[in-house]
């Protein structure tokens, strides 16, 4: 029996959570934003006061130099002062563009998993059978773990743009073009136990892949970047005018070094997901078709998502092919897992079509 007043009220809860996390998005934008303009104005800053020193020194006396060298320390003190008070006021009491952003991501994470509740009781079953459950449920995990990583290592907060912006685009997919109305399970996947333990993996290895997807790609830009001021550098021009404001945006964020040694841990986790999304589906699969395996085309492109995953994680551990080509493979991963999620739930015809559209 479904309780249509609780369906609604999951219904509201994730609009209401789509909201926080548009002005969560904002928050993370605008910090983003005001860092970079901060950092741009003290470069512009300090070259000026590097070019009054140098022409102070030119023509100079002993005393006019003199004069000229304790004039300057207190320009630079007054600037130096009011550039540590902004930082220092930022970082006490004040609420910060970021700080704010990240409470706003936690309510809206809170809200969305109230929803997500919701819908389970108002089905009397889990919430993931079919294409909306399953995502709303999915970038649920998603926004958890990043808010967990957030807790643990606060640095990795800047990277707040790149995650609650996909989440909050597949969110609107969600809810404008695969919602449909609660309903009961469909016949073939009433009575089994695998539907929560092996549609539970698969929820967290989705997961997983999207956020590893994310600093995948922030790494790729990050390591372009950061060719980019090193050649600058060699040639004598100034590095921190590659990219403009966006790359002032990038100088914030982790290296690229960093970011690939976290996508490396994500993506470990994911592939060890995969594989057993595949290991419990193969059981699913014998004791509803008969079959442990059948060739649908669910159960080919999962198995194809494990062997991009598993060439990454082996061309990872070997010597020589890390960087950009290593998160290259790991996102042709996930465009794998975005294909086998939208284009054979929804356009190919199989045994597991379950989008529910």
């Amino acid at each position: 029996m479904i309780d249509q007043q609780l369906a609604e009220i999951s219904n509201l809860l994730i609009v209401v959570t789509i909201v926080l996390y548009v002005l969560a998005l904002i928050g993370f934008s605008a910090d983003l934003a005001s860092t970079s303009q901060r950092r741009s104005d003290e470069r512009l800053a300090a070259r000026e006061e590097q070019q009054q020193t140098a022409r102070a020194a030119q023509p100079a006396t002993v005393g006019a130099g003199g004069s000229g060298t304790s004039s300057l320390p207190a320009e630079a003190d007054e600037a130096g002062g009011g550039t540590d008070a902004t930082a220092g006021g930022g970082s006490s009491g004040t609420m910060t563009s970021q700080r704010f952003a990240f409470l706003l991501a936690l309510a809206a994470t809170v809200l969305h998993i109230a929803g997500v509740a919701t819908r389970a009781i108002a089905t009397q079953r889990v919430p993931w059978a079919n294409m909306y459950e399953f995502t709303t449920t999915s970038s649920a995990v998603v926004m958890a773990v990043f808010l967990i990583f957030c807790i643990k290592r606060t640095e990795l907060r800047v990277l707040g743009t790149f995650v609650v912006g996909p989440v909050l685009l597949a969110m609107l997919l969600a809810q404008t073009l695969w919602i449909v109305p609660a309903a009961e399970l469909t016949p073939s996947l009433q009575n089994s136990h695998w539907i929560y333990i092996h549609i539970s993996v698969a929820i967290l290895s989705t997961s997983l892949s999207i956020l590893g997807a994310v600093v995948a790609s922030v790494q790729l830009l990050q390591a372009r970047h950061e060719r980019a001021l090193v050649q600058k550098a060699e040639a004598g021009h100034a590095p921190e005018e590659h990219w403009g404001r966006f790359g002032h945006v990038l100088d914030r964020l982790p290296s690229s070094t960093v970011l690939e040694a976290l996508s490396f841990r994500i993506h470990s986790v994911a592939f060890v997901g995969w594989t057993f999304t595949l290991i419990f589906g193969a059981i699913w699969a014998r004791e509803a078709w008969g079959r442990y395996w059948g060739w649908d085309p669910k159960e080919v492109w999962t198995f194809i998502i494990w062997v991009i995953y598993a060439a990454y994680l082996h061309a990872r551990a070997t010597g020589g092919f890390r960087g950009s080509r290593a998160a290259g493979l790991a996102l042709t991963g996930f465009v794998a897992v975005v294909f086998n999620y939208t284009i054979v739930n929804t356009v190919i015809n199989g045994l597991h079509s379950y989008s529910g559209l």
